[in-house]
């Protein structure tokens, strides 16, 4: 046998779970649980199974058009992957990274089997759930025994902060992997844990880290918090191919948010906010220009926080003629005339705001610091001046009441927003509300929960009928085609316009799949052709 060449590390992107798989597992938890009533509002009944927004985006398409797209929002480029590579490869480790673990099986195998691989790093931003990194730990493994397999990110970080030491243990085991980083940033412990893999292997001596020897219990190394400069490890994206970029590119000009809503714990584990100075901005934009990007999507939760720091970043794109259009999150009650003036002149095309509710008490108690009359006067300008906007509700929080649904119910039908989705409250146990259930007789966690006022099942019901009844906004649900859906599909051709008409007759095929999920879709099929029909 010839000797293999080395690389240090593969990095691993999104891997998108067989849907149908994931139906069946959650269709076992519908009496005791919300999580299938939410798989069906973010799904439709199409030839006899339930398929993604996405997966009839393609068929109606491929109907219209003859040609299969194979469209994917995990196609954009994946921001965890690139950091984590950049982070890796500016410190002189050999990486390559797999965008889509899906749409990039055999070339990863190709990796796997040709090259000696010490680590893979696989990333968890969008999990909710193992199955999908067992999936990519069962492949390593199946091609490639003896790399070394991190995992990392959002969904190992929320395990380790809310599992007892004995389930963690049965959880990591069941999983696969060899390592585990606990931490919210967490690059610069891979980077520790690859130096010791080329050296002693000591990993005792990396912070932050569970590891198993031999496949015995894990063990754990103290806390020590990462706290990575945003400016010095910008994602440098030089590093890569500019075919892996265009045309739509995603980026983040901050960490953190300058919140705290008692939903999330997002600020407590991320730090203070921290911010990216503008001159590293105009670099990387003006890297993106000189490549061809023409969508940026920035996924900073509060991208207009600071105020003025945002008006000088729309004022740079209007003063340097890059031509992009945008897409960010945004803060309504963060605002004013100017700042949406600015943001039409500089690209601006659609927003993300998290309304989360119109109910005044209920924000107060979300601790929101937000005001309803702020919401329905920027999506008044937002409608004006032609910017697509995307309302996220919640339905069900701690102090919901039916009367507190009815004042978001109508500001969603009087503000019109040009998409929303409703979903029902996921109770996290370590977020800030937590600590006041007993006050709200807040009970049980994730998507199976009681408090004094409502409960899971009412909530469902609640979330049903507004996708049944509320006119206006269009549904946009939350599975892999949700806000980000618009700049990827703009990206591939496709016209805000077009991506309206389809959702609003996917909708009427959602709300009826609720209580028929055998009905013939055909009317609706030949409607969703003739959008997408050539001219």
């Amino acid at each position: 046998m010839t000797s293999k060449t080395h690389l240090d590390c593969v990095v691993v992107g999104h891997n998108d779970v067989d849907f149908a798989m994931v139906e069946r597992t959650l269709e076992k938890t519908r009496n005791h649980s919300a999580a299938y009533l939410d798989l069906q509002a973010n799904s439709v009944p199409y030839q006899g199974q339930r398929t993604t927004y996405m997966s009839l985006f393609n068929h109606a398409v491929t109907e219209a058009t003859g040609r299969d797209q194979d469209l994917h929002e995990c196609d954009l480029p994946h921001l965890g992957t690139a950091y984590l590579a950049s982070f890796l490869m500016r410190r002189g480790f050999s990486v390559e990274k797999i965008n889509f673990f899906n749409k990039e099986k055999d070339a990863f195998k190709d990796i796997l089997e040709s090259v000696s691989t010490r680590m893979v790093a696989i990333t968890t931003t969008l999990y909710v759930e193992h199955t999908p990194i067992k999936q990519v730990v069962d492949f390593v493994r199946a091609h490639s025994p003896e790399t070394k397999i991190v995992v990392g990110g959002p969904h190992v970080y929320n395990l380790c902060e809310t599992q007892a030491p004995e389930s963690l243990d049965f959880i990591f085991k069941a999983i696969g992997a060899d390592i585990y980083i606990f931490d919210s940033q967490g690059e610069l412990t891979l980077s520790q844990v690859l130096e010791q893999l080329q050296g002693s292997g000591d990993l005792s001596r990396v912070p932050n880290l569970y590891f198993s020897k031999n496949g015995g219990d894990f063990e754990s190394t103290p806390r020590q918090l990462e706290r990575n400069d945003m400016n010095s490890e910008a994602v440098d994206w030089r590093l890569f191919d500019p075919a892996d970029i265009v045309p739509t590119v995603q980026t983040r000009t901050a960490r953190s948010c300058a919140f705290n809503c008692s939903f999330c714990r997002y600020p407590v584990t991320a730090g203070k906010l921290s911010l990216t100075e503008i001159g590293h901005i105009e670099d990387e934009l003006d890297h993106f220009h000189s490549i061809g990007v023409k969508n940026v999507v920035f996924i900073d939760d509060t991208f207009n926080v600071p105020l003025p720091r945002f008006k000088d970043i729309c004022r740079l794109m209007i003063k340097k003629r890059y031509g992009f259009e945008w897409y960010s999150f945004f803060r309504a009650s963060n605002s004013d005339d100017e700042a949406i003036d600015l943001m039409v002149e500089s690209g601006c095309k659609g927003v993300f705001l998290g309304i989360e509710s119109a109910d005044p008490d209920i924000l107060k108690i979300m601790s929101k610091r937000a005001d309803p009359d702020k919401y329905r006067y920027a999506l008044k300008r937002f409608n004006e001046v032609g910017i697509a906007s995307f309302a996220s509700v919640i339905v069900g929080f701690p102090g919901e009441t039916n009367e507190t649904y009815q004042n978001t119910w109508r500001f969603l039908e009087e503000a019109r927003p040009t998409f929303y989705r409703a979903e029902v409250y996921y109770h996290y146990t370590n977020v800030p509300v937590a600590k006041r259930s007993e006050e709200f007789g807040l009970k049980g966690a994730g998507y199976s929960w009681r408090h004094n006022t409502m409960d899971w099942v009412r909530a469902g019901e609640l979330v049903r009928h507004m996708y049944a009844n509320l006119e206006g906004p269009h549904v946009m649900p939350g599975y892999l085609f949700d806000f980000w859906a618009l700049p990827y599909l703009t990206g591939k051709g496709f016209s805000i316009d077009q991506i309206k008409s389809f959702s609003a007759i996917a909708q009427q095929m959602l709300v009826r799949g609720f209580d028929s999920p055998n009905h013939d879709s055909g009317p609706e099929m030949a409607r969703m052709r003739s959008i997408f029909a050539p001219a």
